[in-house]
């Protein structure tokens, strides 16, 4: 049943307003966190942005819901649903991406459940564009930086300018550089997928114009990183590192960024479609169907979900870290190793030379209470970037255990090999996703996840003579 416009559009905006207010209530830790990233982090900058740009995508979309009914759905409520528990499983196991993704997609699902499915349909891209909120990307930056290294260095030998690579180490006569996470172009990435979606969105309408243009906004940017790259080594080639260092090269890299961005804009207002079919706005009048169920289901899940992750957030009891008994195969009189981990606020921690490996093997172990820190975390890394960057990838296998092996290597050439593992609960894991998972199961039935991690590097050729030490003295399962 049709109810009057007026009442229509004022019930329908109630609606939406309780929903989004209860929806940032339950979402809270996940728009905080956000917001933190958006505002810290410049690859992120633009998620201030994103959900206005979205709403206004949707104004400009209106005239094209012409004859169209507004329909409140049931069915939509099941996907947030999903989304409640992807959320409280991030909660759980303080998974920002599942946190992330779960109340940025919620927003659009809960539009989708207020208009219907004819007008979501036609709406699907700008509420898809609200996913762009999502601070995701830097697990781009490794692969980045090594296209950036391998496109540099083909380049570079191109042009016969000599010079030497080690891991992501560039060398030239005059001087080394270091292709570093600045320098993975994952801004110029994510900046031009952005603006090129909504540019195509807004000046195509052919489906393969638009997939064609956002096509060439993820290749553009990785292209004109190399060659930025490119540019700065010969301009430090060429003037003997006089300039293309320092304050030169961060300059270099905004003006690049601006000349990606209008090189994109450019080239699609070159085939841009002089005639998009878009009707000029007009005043649109959408009949409003009374359905009120819908809404009070998709609340009713925000309220449970919201009470769901308020039990799961309260506040553990404080546990003591388990004693260490490492005496046997810890070795004396060796100065400190060139490698350590970096651990973010660990509440036990411990390097140590292993005995008999002549001082060249070290091991780290530390252990997370999962209060104030993470066990497994984005910000725990097995060495520090600016000194080591990594060379390659492998694996080997010990009592039936197969362990990752980093092959790391300094600006000096010294290589490093580094393998690591997490115990939790007396399970061994060396799978990141596994035993993150594990935690968040045993948080999920409020038991404790809290656990250590051991990392050991060796300057030796093969560290299987130093895990299978630690494996016979059964130190690897202390807690």
């Amino acid at each position: 049943m049709n109810i009057p416009l007026f009442l229509g559009y004022r019930t329908i905006l109630a609606q939406f307003a309780a929903l989004i207010v209860l929806w940032i209530i339950f979402t809270f830790k996940g728009l905080s966190t956000a917001v933190d990233i958006w505002w810290n982090n410049e690859i992120f900058n633009h998620g201030f942005l994103i959900i206005p740009v979205s709403f206004y995508l949707i104004w400009v979309n209106r005239a094209n819901l012409r004859n169209l009914t507004i329909t409140p759905s049931l069915f939509p409520a099941v996907v947030i649903l999903g989304l409640i528990l992807l959320y409280i499983v991030g909660l759980a196991g303080d998974i920002r991406l599942f946190l992330h993704v779960a109340t940025f997609a919620m927003l659009p699902v809960i539009i989708w459940g207020l208009v219907g499915h004819h007008i979501a349909k036609r709406l699907l891209f700008p509420l898809c564009f609200i996913l762009f909120s999502i601070p995701v990307g830097e697990q781009l930056i490794p692969y980045l930086q090594q296209i950036t290294a391998d496109g540099s260095v083909f380049l570079l030998k191109l042009t016969n300018i000599p010079n030497y690579r080690t891991g992501l180490y560039i060398e030239i006569p005059q001087g080394r550089f270091l292709v570093a996470e600045a320098c993975s172009g994952v801004s110029f990435f994510i900046a031009s997928i952005v603006v090129g979606s909504a540019y195509a969105y807004l000046n195509f309408q052919s489906g393969y114009k638009r997939g064609t243009f956002f096509l060439f906004s993820m290749v553009l940017p990785i292209a004109a990183n190399i060659i930025r790259v490119l540019g700065i080594i010969t301009i430090a080639y060429y003037t003997d590192m006089e300039y293309a260092a320092g304050a030169d090269h961060l300059i270099y890299g905004w003006f690049f960024f601006a000349f990606v961005l209008i090189l994109l804009l450019g080239t699609g207002e070159l085939f841009r479609e002089k005639n998009t079919g878009r009707t000029p706005p007009k005043q649109v009048h959408l009949p409003v169907e009374k359905r009120y169920f819908p809404s009070i289901v998709m609340s009713s899940l925000l309220l449970l979900g919201f009470l769901w992750s308020s039990l799961l957030t309260q506040a553990s009891s404080l546990v003591t870290p388990p004693s260490l008994h490492i005496a046997s195969i810890k070795a004396s009189n060796c100065a400190s190793f060139v490698w350590a981990p970096e651990m973010l606020n660990p509440d036990q921690e411990k390097q140590f030379s292993l005995e008999g490996s002549n001082c060249k093997t070290s091991v780290y172990t530390a252990w997370f209470s999962e209060n104030g820190n993470e066990l497994i975390s984005a910000s725990n890394r097995l060495f520090n970037n600016e000194h080591f960057s990594i060379e390659a990838f492998d694996s080997v296998k010990v009592n039936e255990q197969t362990f990752p092996i980093l092959y790391l290597t300094t600006p000096d050439d010294e290589k490093v090999l580094v393998t690591h593992w997490y115990v939790i609960n007396e399970t061994l894991f060396t799978s990141k996703a596994k035993a993150k998972l594990y935690q968040i199961a045993l948080k999920m039935a409020g038991k404790e996840s809290t656990g250590r991690v051991w990392v050991v590097g060796t300057r030796h050729s093969d560290l299987r003579p130093s895990l299978t030490k630690l494996f016979n003295a059964g130190v690897i399962k202390t807690d």
